[in-house]
């Protein structure tokens, strides 16, 4: 499990899972921006710290094995 307070600057991703239910996803990286070489690694986890996989774009995988994708905006 990752401890979130030693990460930087969080993103916010909210993701559906197929039941409905949402959650929300924290993109961090363990560098502020002006510091990151290239290429640094971002986690993804759970306002709790637990560690969420990224199989694909928009596609995550928790913890307990559930896959949520984002929601894409729709053009009006």
């Amino acid at each position: 499990m990752i401890d979130p307070s030693d990460l930087r600057r969080p993103i916010a991703i909210i993701a559906i899972a197929p039941d409905g239910r949402t959650y929300r996803i924290e993109r961090r990286s363990q560098f502020h921006p002006e510091q990151a070489p290239d290429g640094t690694f971002f986690y993804c986890c759970l306002p709790d710290g637990q560690v969420v996989d990224q199989i694909g774009t928009g596609t995550y995988q928790l913890p307990d094995g559930t896959i949520v994708r984002t929601r894409r905006r729709q053009n009006s």
